[in-house]
């Protein structure tokens, strides 16, 4: 790669432009904010490196323009009503490599990755195939359940659901919280209940426990460290689940449990690389209400890509992990440079 500045476009969907021809959402946003805030002000303080911010032209400049050093972070703005494909490859064809940041819902994830590998510049993401997995919960969970990891029975809407006197709907293809309800009663009760959109839709049991995540970096041998060990802010309220955010770090005291869980995901999706989100249940010991004795982890789903859990992590960890992931997908960015500055 050429000497000097490297220039590293950060393309986040919903402030990026990805909804330039329709309303912006209110439901997504402030994560997504600070997923690019977060990632920004990290490239940003790397020694030789320039940040290219895709930018919805309808939103105020965000926060990391103020806190990055001067010139670190440069917009690309998307008007509203111009083709965001066609903003985001002309973006592609002035950086040297791409991050993209997306939500899995509708194939999003997956379709703008491809979207920037058809550009020929290296492109920050998992594998297509490990992304088709982790996008659906469904098969997310039937790839664990194979390879022995503790996972929450899923099965599509309409079909005989598990037993439970509680259970948990939601898309298959679902982000955050987002539309996840809580339906009480018989089987009967889930069969009259009705989607408030189309879509796949899939029923899980409640599993009582603390909302957990993980944050991990996955290597291209299947290498894995885990970054930080996190608990998440969730209330159940009115029927359905809230999401709040992320207290990055918060359960590090579980690190040696989650530590071979990690590698296990790692393993039973492979594809997986760079910084992959697990979001789990973290069950008390004790029986549950079907009088079966558990306790431990189980996973909720797998995140392949930029999670909430990535902010703040720079300060937990005391180093800046956009480094690490970088050199994973393109080892001579740096190029003798060093990747110095920042945490």
């Amino acid at each position: 790669m050429r000497r000097g500045f490297h220039r590293v476009l950060v393309c986040e969907y919903v402030t990026g432009g990805g909804l330039s021809n329709a309303p912006l959402p209110t439901g997504l946003m402030a994560e997504a904010e600070a997923m690019v805030d977060a990632l920004a002000g990290d490239l940003a303080m790397l020694d030789g490196v320039q940040v290219v911010l895709c930018r919805d032209s309808r939103l105020p400049p965000p926060a990391v323009l103020s806190s990055a050093p001067p010139g670190r972070v440069a917009l690309f703005p998307v008007e509203p009503g111009e083709d965001a494909d066609a903003r985001w490859r002309d973006a592609a064809g002035g950086c040297d490599a791409v991050w993209p940041i997306a939500p899995e819902c509708d194939g999003l994830l997956g379709r703008v990755t491809a979207l920037f590998r058809a550009t020929g510049r290296p492109v920050v993401a998992c594998a297509p195939d490990a992304v088709v997995v982790a996008s659906s919960k469904i098969a997310t969970a039937a790839r664990l359940a194979a390879h022995g990891i503790a996972t929450i029975p899923t099965v599509l809407l309409g079909d005989p659901p598990p037993a439970a006197a509680r259970h948990v709907v939601k898309p298959d293809d679902g982000a955050g919280c987002l539309d996840t309800f809580i339906v009480d009663g018989i089987v009967d009760d889930i069969a009259g209940w009705r989607p408030p959109a189309p879509g796949r839709w899939i029923v899980q049991p409640l599993v009582e426990g603390e909302a957990c995540s993980f944050s991990m970096l996955v290597g291209g041998a299947g290498a894995v460290r885990l970054l930080a060990c996190n608990r998440q802010a969730v209330t159940a309220a009115a029927g359905r689940f809230t999401f709040h955010g992320v207290e990055v770090g918060a359960r590090e005291d579980r690190r040696a449990v989650w530590e071979p869980l990690a590698r296990s995901v790692a393993a039973a999706i492979p594809g997986l690389r760079g910084y992959v989100g697990v979001d789990l249940i973290d069950r008390p010991a004790g029986p549950e209400s079907n009088g079966q004795e558990s306790n431990g982890p189980v996973v909720v789903e797998v995140n392949p890509r930029l999670s909430v859990g990535y902010c703040g992590l720079s300060r937990v960890l005391g180093r800046n992990p956009a480094a690490d992931i970088l050199e994973l997908f393109i080892p001579d960015l740096f190029d003798g440079d060093g990747a110095g500055g920042g945490t």
